[in-house]
């Protein structure tokens, strides 16, 4: 067993696995049934360029066969900060064949959040793209491989490889397996009951916590994703969120897409003509969003200029959706819509597309299996009565034990018998539907993605000018949260917004995403009765102002 790692106790395992949840088959096995069953089928379109299933198969294996050449090795991790493109899913098929653990890392995660990752993991391996015009991930590559020796590779996509890194278009034109046998990947299948990924939280910590999905819950996650949202040989994809996000990777994403026989169509950016544009040329049937980006389809002036009317269904994610903005979906997009409540420990929320309408547009779904267990408890883990708020606890078939080598935040996160503390607060509606009425932790949902005010703080506290801080959510119309740095400095000091963003860029070197999007200085901080800096206060101050300014 992976150290670490926090296995479902063999009670559960056992019952999971009778009632069919569980297959004992890796996502490497599944792999090679559908691309056997779908061979002739188009499964990868990008940019005009179809890939079959067969052809899909053969390039997976193909790199399978040059990660072992190369050295690496059953339960070693490679970090993943490929963008949406072909390769993505090639390397991540071929990694999990011969059972090395992707860690899904994003594109815009930067040296901080990177660095971390590889010496928190262990990790032997760096996929990244090649340039970008502001940034160099290789360059990035190369900082990290100087702090963590154990990351001894580095494998790119695109043109302009560095010389001492691995170009991943040079590994596909090398057709190892006329040299040796595929067969000789059987030997490095994983434990299906091991983890296959690694997906990252964006929990309350000061760190992201490692998040260890097995391959049998992750399969019975995107299987039963794909059933419920109706994926099957007829629908078409289009991912433009980051394609290492849970959302797009297995709910259903890319997985459950391929597992049922359809077309996944990477599209590089979340540019809403971008977007348009992917789903009138490839006839895209449906797409995951978060409401930010479903908000801005609607609203943008370019919807008229489009063609969109193979889109049959937006799966809306990440955050909650208004039943306002869910009510105008079908006049503007002419589709249906499914909600969702999704968190990387586990357990997805969904509505039905035959819901009544009163739960299509107030909840956010229900669980998915029979066996997902939820409670909604108050302060104290008492349950508290139907239809009232409190605190949401899942334990089923794809929710987690444990955070990845986490022993004592694991204590925290999880009840003795089980149950993964979400960070949402909820109310049960006709039994087993949810509807999201809150946050209980100190999270910050922009647009879909979660970020620790704790983490933040952090580098902000590292500024030589800076006393103390808050980072609190304050509310946006398109991404409904974004984050406000509320600063007390030294004495005579004085700091800039342009000034903090600078040096938490080249300082700190932490995502774009997580940056401040607001600063106000404060001569002190309001606090409680216990004498904590009091945020629910401060999100109070800056909501105010944000509707005083709107």
């Amino acid at each position: 067993m992976l150290d670490g790692f926090v296995p479902y106790p063999d009670s559960f395992a056992i019952k999971y696995k009778e009632r069919g949840y569980w297959r004992d088959k890796t996502i490497g096995d599944e792999f090679d049934e559908f691309v056997a069953r779908y061979w002739n089928r188009v499964a990868l379109s990008f940019q005009g360029q179809p890939v079959s299933y067969g052809q899909l198969g053969a390039r997976v294996n193909r790199l399978a066969l040059h990660f072992v050449n190369l050295g690496l090795k059953t339960y070693d991790r490679m970090i993943f900060q490929l963008p949406n493109e072909p390769e993505a899913i090639y390397c991540f098929y071929a990694a999990v064949k011969i059972g090395v653990i992707p860690i899904a890392a994003l594109p815009a995660h930067r040296e901080a959040e990177i660095s971390y990752f590889a010496r928190f993991t262990g990790a032997r391996a760096h996929a990244v793209p090649s340039g970008g015009k502001e940034f160099s991930h290789q360059g990035l590559s190369r900082k990290i491989r100087q702090q963590a020796p154990e990351l001894a590779y580095t494998f790119v996509s695109g043109p302009g490889v560095d010389e001492d890194f691995i170009s991943i278009a040079g590994l596909l034109e090398d057709r190892i397996e006329e040299r040796v046998s595929v067969e000789a990947l059987k030997k490095y299948r994983p434990d299906p009951m091991e983890p296959a990924v690694f997906q990252l939280s964006g929990g309350t910590t000061g760190v992201p916590k490692v998040i260890p999905r097995t391959h049998n819950d992750y399969s019975a996650n995107y299987r039963r994703a794909a059933e419920l949202t109706h994926m099957g040989v007829d629908s078409v994809m289009g991912i433009a969120i980051p394609i290492n996000h849970n959302f797009a990777m297995s709910s259903p994403g890319f997985l459950g897409t391929l597992y049922s026989g359809g077309r996944v169509v990477p599209v590089a950016s979340t540019k809403t003509e971008a977007v348009f544009e992917a789903i009138e040329k490839e006839k895209i049937t449906v797409m995951p969003t978060p409401p930010a980006l479903l908000i801005r389809w609607m609203e943008s002036e370019a919807l008229s200029h489009y063609d969109l009317s193979s889109l049959e269904v937006v799966l809306a994610g990440g955050a909650k959706l208004s039943s306002e903005a869910a009510k105008r979906i079908k006049p503007l997009l002419g589709c249906d819509f499914h909600q969702n409540l999704g968190m990387s420990e586990g357990m997805l929320f969904w509505s039905r597309r035959d819901d009544p309408e009163e739960i299509l547009l107030n909840t956010q779904g229900a669980p998915m299996y029979a066996d997902d267990e939820i409670r909604v408890v108050d302060e104290n883990d008492r349950d508290v009565p139907p239809g009232e708020t409190g605190a949401l606890l899942v334990r089923g078939p794809t929710t987690i034990r444990g955070y990845y080598n986490s022993p004592e935040y694991n204590k925290k996160a999880f009840t003795a018998d089980g149950f993964y503390r979400t960070e949402d607060i909820v109310r049960i509606i006709r039994g087993r539907y949810v509807s999201v009425e809150g946050r209980s932790k100190d999270t910050i949902n922009r647009g879909g993605e979660k970020i620790s005010a704790e983490e933040v703080e952090n580098h902000i506290l590292a500024h030589p000018k800076v006393e103390n801080c808050a980072y609190v959510a304050m509310p946006d119309r398109q991404l409904g949260e974004k984050g406000c740095a509320f600063v007390s400095l030294k004495a005579n000091r004085r700091l800039s917004f342009d000034e903090l963003i600078r040096f938490l860029k080249t300082q700190r070197r932490i995502a774009a995403f997580k940056m401040p999007e607001r600063l106000e200085l404060v001569r002190e901080f309001p606090m409680t009765k216990v004498g904590k800096i009091d945020k629910k206060e401060l999100r109070r101050i800056i909501a105010g102002k944000m509707l005083i300014n709107s």
